[in-house]
């Protein structure tokens, strides 16, 4: 029964130019033999959980909703995809499109804004900006009290992000989790980020997720030594697939306290091996 307390938001702020494809991600096709796009399968996902829902509960009426965070580069065309597919069977009532605003791109290591043109270079902020803007639309409070206990948060280009929910909201439910992220089995060294357990010298820890280019520099002083194969051959430390499950009353309460604000950084890819000049201007992430 934890489908019909389910809300679902779509991070959608990206263009699929490094996958070789000139629009926005969500409209590539994801399965070749009926040309369905990415948006269209979440869609049927959503209202096949949305139907099964239906009938547990016996609430005919019932709508999961479902949120999509655009940006500059992809907003008017995620509303247009939307409307010419008369929103894939969904409903505009379940729909709630949250606009990312883009930040100024850093051109170096002293932080100087980059211009392009005669006008300031703008960058997206990152997947972070999803808690604040979820938190300004007010969308979380509503969801709780409408009865919904989770909030399923996932990307614009993973086929197979919905496959294992079920199971997730069960581990979710059965072991009391606010927070669970969905991983895979990740090669060590492989250009995915993983998700670690970090311990601090005063005793406080967090799982979070550490970038791939970030990993071994973290576990070269550790007692692991580096990111390396254990007894399955694969790294104890699995891929992030960026689908994350949120208990939603306790993040709400989260939401309150911190406005959705998370902690800025820069990933810049570097020109030379002193790491002191940019090879093209960087974002501000979150």
């Amino acid at each position: 029964g934890q489908l019909s307390k389910c809300s679902f938001c779509l991070v959608a702020g990206g263009l699929g130019e490094r996958l070789g494809f000139p629009g926005i991600k969500i409209g590539i096709t994801a399965e070749v033999t009926t040309g369905m796009t990415f948006m269209e399968r979440y869609a049927r996902y959503i209202l096949a959980f949305q139907a099964h829902a239906r009938k547990l509960t016996g609430e005919v009426d019932l709508e999961l909703p479902l949120a999509i965070m655009t940006s500059g580069d992809t907003h008017e065309k995620t509303v247009k995809l939307l409307f010419e597919n008369q929103n894939f069977g969904l409903s505009s009532a379940q729909i709630t499109i949250m606009f990312q605003e883009n930040v100024p791109a850093l051109m170096d290591v002293a932080a100087r804004i980059c211009r392009k043109g005669n006008a300031v270079e703008m960058k997206p902020h990152g997947h972070g900006d999803v808690h604040a803007l979820l938190h300004q639309h007010g969308l979380p409070k509503k969801w709780e009290a409408d009865g919904r206990q989770w909030l399923v948060i996932f990307q614009d280009t993973n086929p197979l992000a919905f496959r294992s929910l079920c199971a997730v909201l069960g581990a979710s439910v059965v072991n009391g989790f606010v927070m669970n992220s969905v991983c895979i089995q990740r090669v060590p060294g492989e250009a995915v980020g993983a998700i670690a357990k970090l311990e601090g010298s005063t005793g406080s820890d967090m799982t979070i997720n550490v970038e791939y280019n970030q990993l071994e520099a973290v576990l070269k002083d550790t007692p692991v030594g580096g990111d390396k194969a254990d007894e399955t051959g694969f790294s104890p430390f699995p891929g992030n697939t960026n689908t994350l499950v949120f208990g939603i009353p306790c993040m709400v309460r989260c939401l309150e306290a911190t406005g959705g604000i998370i902690p800025e950084f820069v990933n810049p890819k570097w020109a030379n091996a002193d790491r002191n000049k940019f090879k093209s201007a960087t974002r501000l992430e979150c």
